[in-house]
């Protein structure tokens, strides 16, 4: 009996350690095995390409990055509702700024490796909003979604801009691009919290959920643009900035527009929707003569990424990013429109495993391993606190204002406002690209003015999500449910009809 006891004591001591980090023991069994696999992975990896991937070695701090920030979100998200990119964004920020993980991995990320993998990160990024983005919807609730989805983008990087020049002392286009990397909501962090609002029911009946989400990817699609055009006016830019910029401005958007309309037109033709059953030639069904029917949802998925991949770099070598951004996503929109809701959905799906097994804790581990907190002053950090801090009010008070004029009530146009806050996705996407640029102007000069701004700017993005990422998504679900009626089930039923 004293045995017995001694081992349930034991049990239960073990259980409180494990309940302590939220892990049971078949889960760290689980992690062992997995951390056993990554060591065989780099053992043979090591001996297939030799000093590449030791440590101080490109490819072994990638590797490194991505199983680090891999492993930091899960463990976050055992935390709800704080989300897995917070976890995987600290991550490569501790690599790159801790004293011999630093010199390992974080210093030895290639920086032209970088920048491609965080613009194919953007790829899937903009791939799934376009594929995402219900034309329908947007249609229905085109003056509610257009109030709340441009006017307070336009709020907040207006008031950001205009106090950027005092506080930060940086030129007005730098300004401008804080802006509107700024102003923009994070998708991956408010629709989660919202499609579990909306199954509890809170909101469905004002239809809050379907007019916030709808309204989000035309806010991210207007802020990517924005930051774009406005990117194209840094001296860094091709041609000398603005002088050039004045004119490929318009013309970037009108020719992304119309190049991803036809791109993505093209590529759901050529991929049409399976047809239930073989149609005869010369029936209206039949498959024309460019048709490659019995696609699978992997193979869109590929195509339409690949294509997108080759519009952004494409972009990127003409200095027209903000085009090419819109352009990605009109494709995705085209191409789904094509293939109909049902085969586009299941595209989506295939992105969206890609997006969180790989390119997520990827974009998000580089993106804090490129933030170096011995270039930054406290004055700097301190004036990116105060920006955020005007521009997130100023950017609520629109909200509020914006989701009026119809029928929500005041507590839902309250709750509108707070989940108008996070940001995550878009700045990890887009800090970075003054920077890339800056480099490559100033032929790799860290000490270059260029170079210092756009640390700066990239830093600022990184203290943004650090910031509101967390503090957004815990907002979002404690105040949906005390903000938001729950409707009944009858009226969650005629809501569906």
């Amino acid at each position: 009996a004293v045995r017995r006891n001694d081992r349930r004591d034991r049990t239960m001591t073990d259980e409180r350690k494990i309940s302590v980090l939220r892990v049971t023991p078949a889960e760290a069994k689980r992690a062992l095995l997995v951390l056993a696999g990554v060591v065989a992975w780099w053992c043979a990896s090591w001996l297939a390409i030799g000093p590449s991937m030791e440590p101080r070695g490109p490819v072994f701090a990638v590797y490194v990055l991505l199983f680090v920030a891999t492993f930091a979100g899960h463990y976050v998200a055992r935390f709800p509702p704080l989300p897995p990119l917070l976890g995987q964004l600290v991550a490569g920020f501790v690599m790159r700024n801790v004293p011999g993980l630093s010199e390992a991995v974080g210093e030895a990320v290639d920086a032209r490796c970088s920048s491609a993998m965080r613009t194919a990160a953007l790829g899937v990024i903009l791939v799934r909003a376009g594929l995402s983005l219900d034309v329908a919807a947007v249609y229905r609730l085109r003056w509610p979604a257009a109030r709340l989805a441009f006017g307070p983008s336009t709020a907040e990087a207006l008031t950001v801009a205009l106090l950027a020049k005092p506080a930060l002392n940086l030129p007005w286009t730098h300004c401008a691009v804080l802006g509107y990397l700024f102003a923009a909501i994070s998708p991956a962090v408010v629709i989660p919290s919202l499609l579990r609002l909306q199954d509890k029911g809170y909101g469905v009946k004002a239809g809050v959920p379907a007019l916030v989400m709808t309204a989000a990817s035309v806010d991210v699609v207007y802020a990517i643009a924005g930051f774009g055009v406005c990117a194209g006016f840094l001296v860094t830019a091709a041609g000398g900035g603005a002088s050039s910029a004045a004119w490929r401005a318009p013309t970037q958007i009108v020719g992304g527009a119309l190049l991803g309309y036809l791109a993505g037109g093209a590529l759901g033709a050529i991929t049409p929707p399976d047809r239930e059953v073989s149609p005869s030639v010369g029936s209206p069904d039949a498959f024309r003569a460019w048709e490659v029917p019995g696609e699978t949802p992997a193979r869109r998925a590929a195509w339409l990424l690949g294509m997108s991949l080759l519009i952004l770099f494409a972009g990127a070598e003409a200095e027209m990013t903000g085009g090419a951004a819109l352009g990605v996503i009109v494709a995705s929109a085209a191409a789904a429109r094509e293939w109909g809701a049902l085969d586009a959905k299941a595209c989506g799906g295939v992105l969206n495993v890609l997006w969180n097994d790989f390119a997520q804790p990827l974009l998000f581990a580089l993106i804090g391993a490129a933030v170096d907190v011995s270039t930054l002053s406290g004055g700097e950090v301190g004036a990116g606190v105060g920006l955020l801090a005007a521009g997130l009010c100023v950017r609520g008070l629109v909200a509020f204002l914006a989701a009026g004029g119809g029928q929500l009530a005041f507590t839902e146009r309250m709750f509108v406002a707070v989940a108008w806050m996070p940001k995550a996705t878009v700045q990890a996407a887009l800090a970075g690209l003054p920077l890339d640029a800056a480099i490559a102007y100033e032929g790799g000069d860290k000490n270059g003015p260029e170079t210092k701004r756009a640390e700066v700017i990239l830093a600022l993005g990184v203290l943004a999500i650090l910031i509101t990422a967390p503090l957004g998504a815990a907002a979002v679900a404690v105040s949906g449910e005390r903000l938001l009626k729950k409707a009944e089930a009858s009226d969650e039923e005629s809501n569906e009809q």
